[in-house]
């Protein structure tokens, strides 16, 4: 079956707030969607990404790769830890603090740690 998922920053940023709304990340205090930029990106060899951009939050995802509500929602909560780190001032790419609150998000939400 094709899916007839489209992404859109729009749909970025709803899948944003939804998971901003419920554990781990209601507690830690990530900018308004409205504060963070999201792009839709053709890229086929990366899935999404987070960057800051001066005090802002930029989220990148790849329509190439995400053709889902699924896993536009696990890609979203994905580049979120790495918001949830930047905003702590830990850039540790896939680090240790990043494990901590990628083992609390995967434990929360029912994702496959391995893949996450």
């Amino acid at each position: 079956m094709t899916s007839l998922f489209h992404l859109t920053p729009e749909l970025m940023a709803a899948a944003y707030e939804f998971l901003r709304a419920s554990k781990p990340f209601n507690a830690w205090r990530l900018p308004e969607a409205d504060e963070v930029e999201f792009h839709v990106t053709r890229h086929r060899d990366v899935i999404g990404d987070h960057a800051m951009h001066g005090e802002k939050h930029v989220i990148r995802v790849s329509a190439t790769n995400v053709g889902t509500t699924d896993a536009l929602i696990r890609v979203m909560a994905h580049e979120m830890v790495h918001a949830h780190c930047d905003r702590r001032g830990v850039r540790g790419e896939h680090g240790r603090d990043f494990q901590a609150a990628a083992d609390k998000v995967c434990r929360f939400h029912g994702f496959d740690r391995r893949a996450f």
